[in-house]
Order: C-alpha cells, then sequence, then structure tokens
C-alpha cells in the first residue's frame, strides 16, 4: 500500500500526514527577536551617519573653537556721535541699499576685537557667538546702542554678509534675525566652509535708504575660523 505508512504501534498513517508532522515549525519568538536585532541595526546605521564630517553640523562642537580677532581697540570715531533722522528716507530719493561686497569703498575698515563703531558713527556694537567651527552653523549675537546718547536700538532687523575674501562668500542664505530684547539680537545660522581669517559685517536697518543720518548702518570684524 503505497499511501500508507506503519509506524511501530501498526497504526497506518498516510503519507502526506507524515510529511506534514516533520515539516519544520517557525518559532514566532525567534522572529520577533530577529526583528527586534534589524531594528536595532537600521537605528544604528541611521545615527552613525548623522555625524559624517561631510554634514555640517546643526550645534558646532570641535576642539579649538574660533572667535574674534584681537587687536588695537577701534577708536575712528572719536566723539563724533551723528543722531539718527528715522524719517530721512521719506525727504529724499530713496535709493535701494545695496551690498556691494568685500571690494568696496563704501565701507569703513574692518575692526579687530567683538566691539566698535559702526562705520558712519551712528551706533556702537559688540557681537559674541556659538561656537565658531568649520563647516558647522552658527549663530551670532549682537548689541546696538545708539552712539548719540547710548540707547537701545531696536528694530534694525540686522543681517550678516560673510566673506573670506573677494571671492570666496560664507553660507548665509538660512539666515534669520530676531530681536530676543531691546536693542539685541540674534542672527543666524550662517557657516564658514573653511579656515582662515573671515569677515563678518552686520548690516542694520538693511532695506532703508543709505543716507548719513539714516538708520542704515554696517559694521565689520574680522573672525578666526581654525
Amino acid at each position: 500500500m503505497s499511501g500508507l505508512t506503519h509506524n511501530p504501534e501498526g497504526v497506518s498513517i498516510p503519507r502526506s500526514a507524515t510529511r506534514r508532522a516533520s515539516r519544520p515549525t517557525w518559532d514566532t519568538s525567534r522572529s520577533l527577536q530577529i526583528g527586534k536585532a534589524l531594528a536595532m541595526m537600521v537605528a544604528a546605521s541611521f545615527f552613525g551617519c548623522g555625524s559624517s564630517s561631510t554634514n555640517p553640523t546643526n550645534a558646532a562642537s570641535c576642539s579649538t573653537p574660533g572667535g574674534s580677532v584681537s587687536g588695537t581697540a577701534d577708536s575712528h570715531c572719536g566723539s563724533t556721535a551723528l543722531t539718527v533722522d528715522p524719517n530721512v528716507c521719506t525727504s529724499v530719493s530713496n535709493t535701494p541699499v545695496t551690498d556691494a561686497g568685500a571690494d568696496t569703498t563704501e565701507y569703513g575698515d574692518t575692526l579687530f576685537n567683538a566691539e566698535g563703531d559702526d562705520d558712519d558713527c551712528k551706533y556702537h556694537v559688540s557681537w559674541s557667538s556659538t561656537a565658531i567651527c568649520e563647516d558647522a552653523n552658527v549663530t551670532f549675537s549682537l548689541k546696538v546702542t545708539a552712539k548719540a546718547n547710548g540707547s537701545a536700538v531696536t528694530g534694525a532687523d540686522p543681517n550678516l554678509e560673510v566673506f573670506l575674501n573677494d571671492t570666496h562668500p560664507g553660507l548665509v542664505s538660512n539666515q534669520i534675525s530676531q530681536e530676543t530684547s531691546p536693542g539685541n539680537y540674534t542672527i543666524g545660522p550662517v557657516q564658514f566652509d573653511t579656515k582662515g581669517q573671515w569677515t563678518v559685517r552686520f548690516h542694520l536697518f538693511p532695506t532703508g535708504c543709505d543716507q548719513p543720518t539714516s538708520p542704515h548702518a554696517h559694521a565689520a570684524f574680522y573672525v578666526d575660523v581654525p
């Protein structure tokens, strides 16, 4: 009888039933363990790639962060302190302000240290920043006061112009300016994509007309990126 097989007790069992009985069954608990292991491997791979040096980090971290370049304290204004007229742009031809770049004579000298007066002697500015590292997001903090009376300058909406030289700008397209308290601002993020002595220029009231007593102003500082 080819369709039957016999066990030692003499009971006939269909061959198909024997084959089904000998087929291994899958351990569901083992399946769950393997699934968890694979998930952990994928997660480890994902988070490990997040620290790759080819992608700029969101929070700058390096062993020797950069900062301001020490030098002679700014004194280019002397006792000059222009008083700003917020209405001057409505009484003159409102020529759009353009940020001409590093090689123009529109700007004053780039300053050392982390404070000084703007090019036109309207404001006194001081700055600090998060850790300055190559290929990392950096946010600047800026304090602006009026040279005429020392009062906080509000509504300046500053932005940053960042460059290594005339042909090598920094990455500034994602910057956002916020006034955290009267006369105090944060601007960023910006990125420095190589080592060197950079220039960071703060533009204040950047969309107004550029007249001697208009609110628009700028001040530039050297920044070291190690």
